[in-house]
């Protein structure tokens, strides 16, 4: 998924796979960020403003840096919930 830095105005790449092998981007950043001041969905006024495809927005380029650095390990035990997972919707956080 496509998420747009708003400080910097940079487009970055995040994609978060599920126990089941497919892409759950989207439904992780709407459960992990839901209660966060620091994203949100891209609006359409910004992406035709910034030029970008984003779906999502991370205002600073710290909270950025900080949650990018904490995928791989989002990923590793997501991989290994596999076993213990109920359903794919399933997140080892």
């Amino acid at each position: 998924m496509r998420v747009l830095i708003r400080e910097t105005l940079e487009t970055a790449v995040i994609n978060i796979y599920g126990t089941d092998g497919k892409q759950h981007s989207k439904d992780f950043f709407e459960k992990y960020f839901a209660d966060s001041d620091g994203a949100y969905s891209t609006l359409d006024e910004e992406r035709e403003e910034f030029g970008t495809d984003a779906q999502w927005t991370i205002i600073t380029r710290r909270d950025f840096d900080l949650f990018a650095g904490t995928v791989e390990t989002l990923q590793k035990a997501i991989d290994s919930a596999d076993s213990y997972a109920q359903d794919s919707d399933s997140y080892l956080i």
